[in-house]
């Protein structure tokens, strides 16, 4: 099925790498950057090779508008390049 539907809902997923030593950094930049804003915070289980975590941020319908600001926190505590790519609900 193709893309493009008029009505349908648009997810944001941003996902990157922080160093193990910026973790907590990184995550209190999120968290003041997020204030009460529906955004998720995923962490993959384990860190890669390098020691180097990845998370994921997940904009829901309506908050991409927020990705900007959350980007701009949070750069001095990545080990990576944001990666941002946008989804279409389904069903």
């Amino acid at each position: 099925m193709q893309g493009g539907w008029h009505d349908a809902v648009m997810l944001l997923y941003v996902y990157y790498r922080v160093a193990a030593e910026h973790v907590d950094d990184a995550l209190i930049a999120f968290r003041k950057a997020r204030v009460e804003a529906p955004i998720e915070l995923l962490q993959r289980p384990e860190p890669d090779a390098d020691g180097r975590w990845t998370w994921m941020e997940i904009y829901p319908e309506g908050w991409t508008h927020r990705e900007p600001q959350v980007a701009a926190a949070v750069a001095e505590w990545l080990a990576s390049e944001r990666t941002v790519e946008r989804f279409e609900m389904l069903g």
